[in-house]
C-alpha cells in the first residue's frame, strides 16, 4: 500500500460511528474556532478541513447534510449577533463566498472520492481477471498433462499388439493375432473418444443443436454395444448388472447416446474398485408426464461402489476441465471433459443429467439423465420393468 492512501484509506475503513464521531469532532473544533475569531473575520471557509473530511467519509450525502446544519447554525448566530434576520450587505456576500467555497471544496472531495472508488475498482478487476488468467493457466497445464498420459495409453496398446503381430505374426495361433487384432481396435475407439471429446468441445451448442438426428433406439441395444467396446480385461474386473427392459425404447442420437454412457461407465470402471458391481438401470421417470414435457421420459442410471463425490463439489462436476480435488492429487487422469460433453449432450437431446452421491467411500455415486421415449402400452401395463442379470465374461463380450 503506498504511504499517501494509507490515510484515506484507514479513514473508509473506520466503522460509522467512528466516522461520525471523527465528523462531529471537528465541527466542533472548528465551530469553537470560528466563535473565536474577531467580528467581521468570521467566515464560513473555516470550517474547510471537517467538510472535506465529512465528503471524504459520507459523500455527497453527508456533504449537503452537513452543510445544511452548518449554515442554518451560522445564519442563527448572526441573527443573534445583528439581532435581525437581514444582515449587512457585506456580511451576507462574505458569508455566501464562504460557503461557495465549501461547496466547491466538497464536491472536489466527492468527486476525489469517486475517482478512488473507480481506481479501486478497477484493481480488483486486475486482480480478479489475473486470478481468473492464472486459473485458466493451471487448468490448461492440467488439461494438457491429462490428455497426454490419455492419448499415451491407447497409442501405446495399439503399438505394443502391432509390434507382436510384426515380430511374431507366423508363431501366433490365428485366435491369438485375432484377440491382438481385436484388443489394438479397442485401444483405437478409446482414442477416438478421447479425440472426439476434445473437438466437440470446440463446437458450437447452438450450431449442434440445428442439426441434430434423432431416431427410436432400444437402450438395452445400446448399453451392450458399448459394453462390447471396452476392453474385455476391464469389464471383467467387475461385475456388472443390467435392468433394462427390452421394450424400452427412447427418441435420441445414437453417437450422443452411446458417447454419454460410454463416458459414464468409463469412470465407473476408474473410481470402483476392482470386484465391485456397476449397476445400468432404465425405468420410466415419474408416474405422469409433466406438463412441459410433451413425451414421457425414461431415466437411464450407472450406479458404482467407489469413493463417492463430496456434496460441496457436486454443482460444479459438469464443468467444462473440472476435476475433483482428489483426482488433480491422485492417479486417476482425465481431460475433465466427459461430464461436460455428457450434459450437452443430453440437454441437445431434449433430456437433463444429475448425480447423486453422499461422499461416502463404498457407496459410490449414481449417474442419471432422462430421454423423452416413446409411449406404448406396455408402460400401462407394466412401468416396472424386469431385471437382466449379465456378469462380464470373455462369451459375454
Amino acid at each position: 500500500m503506498r504511504n499517501h492512501e494509507a490515510v484515506p484509506r484507514f479513514l473508509i475503513s473506520l466503522s460509522l460511528t467512528a466516522r461520525l464521531a471523527i465528523a462531529i469532532g471537528s465541527t466542533l473544533v472548528f465551530l469553537i474556532v470560528f466563535l473565536l475569531l474577531p467580528g467581521g473575520t468570521q467566515n464560513p471557509s473555516v470550517f474547510a478541513i471537517p467538510i472535506a473530511l465529512i465528503a471524504w467519509m459520507f459523500r455527497k450525502s453527508g456533504l449537503f447534510l452537513t452543510l445544511i446544519i452548518l449554515v442554518t447554525l451560522l445564519w442563527l448566530y448572526c441573527i443573534a449577533v445583528y439581532k435581525t434576520v437581514w444582515w449587512p450587505w457585506h456580511t451576507i456576500i462574505y458569508f455566501l463566498v464562504g460557503v461557495f467555497s465549501l461547496v466547491f471544496i466538497g464536491l472536489l472531495v466527492c468527486a476525489q472520492r469517486d475517482a478512488f472508488n473507480l481506481a479501486d475498482g478497477a484493481k480488483q478487476q486486475l486482480t480478479v481477471a489475473y486470478d481468473q488468467q492464472q486459473d485458466f493457466y493451471r487448468i490448461k497445464d492440467q488439461f494438457l498433462q491429462n490428455v497426454n498420459h490419455e492419448l499415451r495409453t491407447p497409442l501405446t496398446a495399439i503399438y505394443g499388439y502391432l509390434e507382436l503381430l510384426l515380430e511374431h505374426n507366423e508363431q501366433l495361433e490365428a485366435s491369438m493375432r485375432k484377440m491382438f487384432l481385436e484388443r489394438a481396435m479397442q485401444s483405437c475407439d478409446e482414442l477416438q473418444l478421447l479425440v472426439d471429446n476434445v473437438l466437440d468441445c470446440t463446437v458450437d451448442y447452438k450450431e449442434r443443436k440445428k442439426q441434430i438426428p434423432v431416431e427410436e433406439l432400444a437402450v438395452l441395444d445400446i448399453v451392450h454395444e458399448v459394453l462390447e467396446r471396452f476392453d474385455p480385461k476391464t469389464v471383467q474386473e467387475h461385475t456388472i448388472h443390467v435392468y433394462i427392459p427390452e421394450y424400452i425404447v427412447v427418441r435420441a442420437n445414437p453417437q450422443y447416446m452411446r458417447q454419454v454412457i460410454r463416458n459414464l461407465l468409463s469412470n465407473a470402471f476408474k473410481y470402483a474398485p476392482v470386484d465391485t458391481p456397476i449397476e445400468i438401470s432404465a425405468a420410466l421417470y415419474g408416474n405422469v408426464v409433466q406438463s412441459s414435457q410433451a413425451l414421457p421420459e425414461i431415466c437411464i442410471s450407472v450406479k458404482d461402489a467407489g469413493p463417492g463425490i463430496a456434496p460441496d463439489e457436486t454443482p460444479q462436476l459438469f464443468g467444462q476441465f473440472v476435476r475433483l480435488r482428489r483426482d488433480v492429487a491422485g492417479r486417476v487422469c482425465g481431460s475433465g471433459l466427459g461430464l461436460y460433453l455428457s450434459k450437452q449432450f443430453v440437454e441437445l437431446m431434449g433430456g437433463q443429467i444429475w448425480v447423486e452421491s453422499e461422499g461416502i467411500p463404498g457407496k459410490g455415486s449414481c449417474f442419471r439423465f432422462t430421454l423423452p421415449c416413446i409411449p406404448r402400452p406396455k408402460f400401462q401395463a407394466q412401468t416396472k420393468g424386469y431385471e437382466i442379470y449379465t456378469h462380464a465374461s470373455a462369451d459375454a463380450q
